[in-house]
């Protein structure tokens, strides 16, 4: 893991973010600041991805750590 990536993990855990799932592949996360990004999945490359500047420069951002809870957690109440 690179040090970028902790880093997003590390924020995602101090930030709290509302995510909500928008379709079949894909959420949006809203920050504390108002700010709307949303996290696809892309099933060429084989995860998410974000529209945050940070993502599409190629940087690890903190949404898609707190789409993963998200997304774990929806695929856990389906398997019950």
């Amino acid at each position: 893991m690179t040090k970028n990536q902790q880093n997003a993990i590390n924020k995602a855990r101090k930030v709290r973010c509302s995510v909500k799932l928008n379709g079949a592949d894909g959420f949006i996360v809203t920050t504390p600041e108002a700010h709307t990004y949303a996290v696809r999945f892309d099933a060429d490359a084989g995860k998410f991805r974000c529209s945050c500047q940070a993502s599409v420069r190629g940087l690890a951002c903190y949404h898609l750590p707190k789409v993963a809870l998200v997304a774990r957690g929806i695929e856990a109440m389906r398997a019950r």
